[in-house]
């Protein structure tokens, strides 16, 4: 038997993307442009269809639900990804876009196991990239916060 929890969120992750992905396709196009403000929300459309179909996947070849260790009752990670989620909402204008996402890359890292040395280098790493690709190639400005003052 399938473990129907892994169907259920695979299924609704599929749903999602595809409504996203239908959505953006309704957004108005930019001239001169050789894409849209469609292709982010796309991208995360085709990545949350990809991630519902992998999780499905996994529902279909448990074979029986697997009961957690502590029946079912795991809340922290979700209570912690969402408290990531609204630090990072609420501490984006005033720390700026670096600053926060560093900061929660590092606590999602730590979250959900990740070690501090791979945490570090990605929190490092990863707003540098991040803001390249929304900054550089996408033209959305990010606010810089606290690093106003060495604003490229």
């Amino acid at each position: 038997m399938a473990d129907t929890r892994d169907l259920v969120t695979g299924s609704a992750l599929c749903a999602l993307g595809a409504a996203m992905a239908i959505v953006a396709r309704g957004f108005p196009t930019v001239g001169g442009m050789a894409y849209g403000p469609d292709l982010f929300p796309t991208i995360v459309a085709v990545g949350l269809v990809a991630s519902g179909l992998g999780i499905a996947a996994e529902g279909l070849a448990a074979g029986r639900n697997r009961p957690d260790e502590d029946g079912g009752r795991r809340l922290g990670p979700l209570v912690g990804i969402l408290a990531v989620i609204a630090f990072f909402a609420l501490a984006l204008d005033p720390l700026g876009f670096h600053i926060a996402a560093a900061i929660s890359l590092l606590c999602s890292v730590r979250l959900f196991g990740g070690g501090m040395v791979a945490g570090t280098a990605l929190a490092l790493v990863g707003p540098v990239v991040l803001h390249a690709v929304f900054y550089s190639v996408l033209r959305v400005p990010l606010p810089w916060g606290l690093l106003l003052p060495v604003a490229w």
